[in-house]
């Protein structure tokens, strides 16, 4: 701003038009710098149809709840979907980001998305014979998470390699917008779909995007292959694995990201995916229409986190943190005592910003640390946490909303993670000042 001012003439005074020019070139100055990711025809490319293909993904999740909540009436229910989907990563998906490192990730991708792709097609098809039951969506679950071991490292490790290493930062944050507003519209075309057909529409959409994403896949082109690529893979696997396990358990930065990123996903995306979704629809007897819209607005929050973080752009992204934890605290402890749906629903969405605000924290201020040999493995680990902990915790939590109740169920969890929170904040105070010490 202050180099576009002394570009204004000194013999000129500075008049109301000036200030207008002066505003417009800064916002345009702002979103260049911002937006700069697109100038990449790739990342272009594969952020539209990701797009489409994340809707359809978010439409799918919630049809399949729906079918679920409406079958059985149970949070422990939907928590052994969550689990189904979460075994197969817990075990793979450390394989899977070795595999990034060492292979071709565009073509372990449209294999991925053609696979998951042919998954919903015959879901399609089983609900419209009327062959479709809970077991059924309980093995393609098991199926899910086999296949998203492999491409959720492969997608978080295509998403910078497609554009300078400059612009990572915004590449990963404008990723995160697409994922989260995804997330919104997923719920309100599903309830559409829903409505005008039934559940077989939506998985039949969801399979067509993952086959479109595949075909993309073939047309883009990657900046960034890390070292070793095209190596022999199984022998090297087993080393290759522990080395980068080593390398994040050694760097205490790392660590405490880490750390940090899987207390979140073990107590509070379980409530957002399980505990919220029956208490809710059971407190305010939704049907498939209005779950599917009051569902949409967590991801709302979501979404206007991802803008803010985006258009601020911090320098030092992990502060963050000091906002969103807190915000979601106050959230979590809030929720289980309001009785008016629309406060309710005004509620979690505050809780999705502040989520937000911790993922985008962590995810992004490691992607920027890590060495490039070590970002598919680190990939993995965050893949981990959101394809396998987050989902397996979902399975403890749902069948303690069962027992318990959901408001001291969001309580417990509510304490378990600001405690959880204090204790890291407090240990990585202590790792910072010493390594300051040391330093000096």
């Amino acid at each position: 701003m202050h180099k576009i001012i002394q570009s204004v003439p000194r013999n000129q005074a500075l008049t109301l038009a000036h200030l207008q020019e002066i505003l417009c070139l800064h916002m345009r100055e702002l979103l260049r710098a911002r937006l700069s990711p697109f100038r990449n025809r790739d990342f272009r490319l594969f952020f539209l149809v990701q797009t489409l293909s994340l809707i359809g993904t978010w439409s799918h999740d919630l049809a399949r709840s729906w079918i679920i909540v409406e079958a059985t009436q149970s949070s422990g229910a939907l928590g052994n979907l969550n689990m189904a989907v979460a075994v197969p990563c817990l075990f793979l998906i450390l394989h899977g980001g070795v595999l990034v490192d060492r292979t071709d990730v565009r073509r372990l991708m449209q294999k991925t998305k053609a696979l998951m792709g042919l998954s919903s097609l015959i879901l399609a098809f089983l609900w419209e014979s009327s062959h479709l039951e809970v077991w059924h969506l309980l093995v393609f679950a098991v199926i899910e998470g086999i296949i998203v071991s492999f491409d959720s490292p492969a997608f978080q490790a295509l998403t910078v390699r497609m554009v300078p290493r400059a612009d990572f930062q915004q590449a990963i944050a404008l990723n995160s917008t697409n994922f989260h507003a995804s997330r919104m519209l997923g719920p309100i075309v599903a309830a559409w779909l829903m409505a005008w057909h039934g559940p077989s529409l939506v998985f039949l959409f969801d399979g067509l995007t993952y086959f479109l994403v595949a075909f993309v896949l073939g047309r883009v082109r990657l900046q960034h292959a890390p070292p070793g690529l095209g190596q022999e893979l199984v022998k090297a696997a087993g080393p290759k694995l522990r080395e980068g396990l080593a390398y994040m358990i050694n760097n205490l930065s790392l660590r405490f990201r880490i750390l940090q990123l899987m207390l979140t996903l073990a107590c509070v995306y379980p409530l957002m995916m399980v505990v919220f979704r029956v208490y809710v629809q059971q407190k305010f007897s939704l049907d498939a229409q209005a779950f599917g819209a009051v569902f949409s607005f967590p991801a709302l929050g979501s979404m206007a986190g991802a803008l803010t973080f985006t258009v601020l752009k911090p320098k030092e992204p992990l502060r963050a943190l000091w906002l969103g934890v807190p915000l979601v605290v106050a959230m979590l402890g809030l929720i289980p005592w309001l009785n008016q749906l629309s406060i309710t629903v005004l509620a979690m969405t505050a809780t999705g910003f502040g989520l937000y605000l911790i993922f985008a924290a962590l995810t992004v201020s490691m992607q920027l640390e890590v060495e490039e040999r070590f970002r598919g493995r680190l990939s993995a680990v965050v893949g981990m946490g959101f394809s396998a902990i987050g989902p397996l915790m979902a399975f403890p939590w749902g069948h303690t909303a069962d027992s318990l109740g959901a408001p001291r169920t969001i309580w417990l969890a509510g304490g378990l993670f600001t405690l959880g929170s204090l204790a890291l904040a407090l240990a990585n105070k202590s790792v910072y000042e010493r390594s300051q010490s040391s330093r000096e």
